[in-house]
C-alpha cells in the first residue's frame, strides 16, 4: 500500500458518520445546546489527557529547548 493510500484510509470517516453526527446535532440543538462546543469540550479533555500522559517526555522536550 502507498503513503497516499494509508494517508487516504487513516482520514477516512468511517460507514454511517455523516448520519450520525446529523442526528448527534439535531439531538443537542434540540436540548438547546451546542454540538460544537460539545466537540470543543472533548478535544480539549483529550488533549489534557495526552499531556498527562506524556508529561514527563513533554518536561524533558522543554529542557532541551531551554539550552
Amino acid at each position: 500500500m502507498s503513503q497516499a493510500e494509508k494517508r487516504r484510509q487513516s482520514k477516512a470517516k468511517p460507514e454511517g458518520f455523516a448520519d450520525m453526527e446529523a442526528l448527534v446535532k439535531q439531538i443537542f440543538e434540540a436540548q438547546g445546546q451546542s454540538y460544537f462546543d460539545w466537540l470543543h469540550q472533548q478535544h480539549q479533555a483529550r488533549i489534557i489527557e495526552f499531556n498527562l500522559e506524556n508529561k514527563g517526555i513533554i518536561a524533558s522536550l522543554a529542557k532541551e529547548r531551554e539550552v
